[in-house]
């Protein structure tokens, strides 16, 4: 008996040591094309055919949006023009702009985001840029600025136009850029709000938004995708591009975003709600913040010049480095390459920057630390004076002179033995005619 208990106690002991560490399992995904990405740092945490081109439908007001909010003032009076409203077809997302109705930018921004307002977002266009045109220029030329490199906009509203192409990866980038504008994110995450009467209207108007994850009053007894951690952004659908969904969502200090495209409606249940919730709970479950580098560390050693002999310096870390890792990463698979100045020189000074060190998971940059010195190191006169005289013998120009220097001599001998042997020569000849003289 027992040594039965003993072979137990042995096996058991043994699968500790040896258990194979359990991954986190991938999201269930069902839509095309997503990406999750990390928002402080835009480090990609799960993606799926995210540089496939797609139809965008109207998550493209998020960048209508970014434009208006970087050029334009919330308390300008915009004055709607035919052209702007009469655009669009009635039939597609809008909030009832009439021709030549006042509303304010601010007012604007939250038709468009929140209703999703087709004929905002050229009345906003025109008020920025003078003309849709234009402003859709200024969209491709901030997309491309933000590192969209495979965005086409062709309209302000994202109405179906087979040109008018993005994708999930690029919609994270031009996504993450908005959430760092604090009155977009105010608008991303208004679930209801109220335009009070204009010009043109006597009544006030209801907005509510078509963000089921931020929405309540979106749920019904088939489905409810009120997501508690969520803080915004858009929706989008046409019958070509089908559900589109950027989303934003904050829990224990960290925030993710992502992109869902070309979702569909399976039955009740909406494909793009379910994967963006999906990814958002693989994100928070199995990711979080991390120290890497804690200040003082040690990171690397270095010869030090004009020291004594082997003299040499520790560097340490500045400051802390923190990172958006897996929560059951191995760190030893973290990589790290240091930098250290190059013809590091005594004196030097304890807390001297002397280089850096960079750190990478999986080929993603994670940040970089500062290298400073651990001590003070004296120059040391005798190894000034032999490394400055090493230095000046395996210089250029003191071997060219040294080469000019002894060619010199060697040409000053060749003459000089020329010369004797034209004197011996010179000489042997005045004997001989001496002799053979007749006297």
């Amino acid at each position: 008996m027992q040594k039965k208990v003993a072979l137990i106690i042995l096996f058991l002991f043994f699968i500790n040591i040896f258990a194979i560490p359990v991954y986190a399992q991938s999201p269930q995904i069902n839509s095309p094309s997503v990406i999750l990405i990390d928002s402080a740092t835009g480090r990609i945490l799960y993606e799926k055919n995210s540089h496939e081109k797609m139809y965008p439908a109207s998550i493209t007001k998020i960048m209508t949006a970014i434009l208006a909010l970087e050029k334009g003032n919330l308390n300008d009076i915009v004055t709607a023009s035919s052209e702007a409203v009469l655009s669009v077809d009635a039939g597609g997302s809008n909030v009832g702009i009439l021709p030549g109705e006042e509303l304010s930018l601010e007012n604007l921004l939250y038709a468009l985001m929140i209703s999703s307002a087709n004929e905002s977002a050229n009345v906003i266009a025109e008020h920025i840029a003078g003309s849709i045109d234009e402003f859709v220029k200024l969209m491709n030329q901030r997309a491309a600025e933000l590192g969209a490199k495979d965005t086409y906009f062709v309209n302000t509203n994202g109405l179906h136009d087979d040109r008018h192409v993005t994708t999930a990866y690029d919609m994270a980038l031009i996504s993450r850029h908005a959430m760092t504008i604090p009155k977009f994110r105010e608008i991303a995450n208004t679930s209801y709000y109220e335009i009070q009467p204009t010009n043109k209207y006597n009544e006030k108007r209801y907005l509510s938004n078509t963000n089921h994850l931020i929405n309540k009053y979106r749920a019904t007894r088939y489905y409810n995708y009120l997501y508690e951690p969520a803080i915004g952004i858009k929706t989008g659908y046409t019958s070509k591009a089908n559900h589109t969904l950027v989303a934003a969502a904050k829990k224990n200090g960290l925030e993710l975003i992502t992109v869902v495209m070309g979702s569909k409606l399976d039955g009740m249940k909406y494909q793009s709600y379910e994967d963006t919730i999906n990814l958002f709970e693989y994100g928070f479950n199995n990711f979080g913040m991390q120290t890497i580098v804690k200040p003082g560390d040690i990171i690397d050693e270095v010869k030090v010049m004009d020291a004594k002999a082997n003299e040499h310096v520790i560097l340490l870390a500045e400051q802390a480095l923190t990172a958006l890792l897996p929560n059951n990463v191995d760190k030893n698979t973290i990589q790290k390459e240091v930098y250290p100045l190059s013809n590091i020189k005594a004196p030097i000074n304890k807390g001297d920057v002397l280089g850096f060190a960079t750190y990478k998971y999986q080929d993603q940059v994670l940040g970089k630390v500062n290298l400073v010195a651990d001590r003070n190191v004296e120059q040391e006169p005798i190894v000034i004076v032999k490394n400055k005289t090493i230095s000046i013998l395996n210089s250029l120009w003191f071997r060219v002179l040294t080469g000019v220097i002894g060619s010199v001599l060697v040409i000053l001998v060749i003459l000089r033995i020329a010369r004797r042997k034209k004197k011996y020569s010179f000489s042997r000849n005045k004997v001989r005619y001496i002799r053979n003289k007749k006297w």
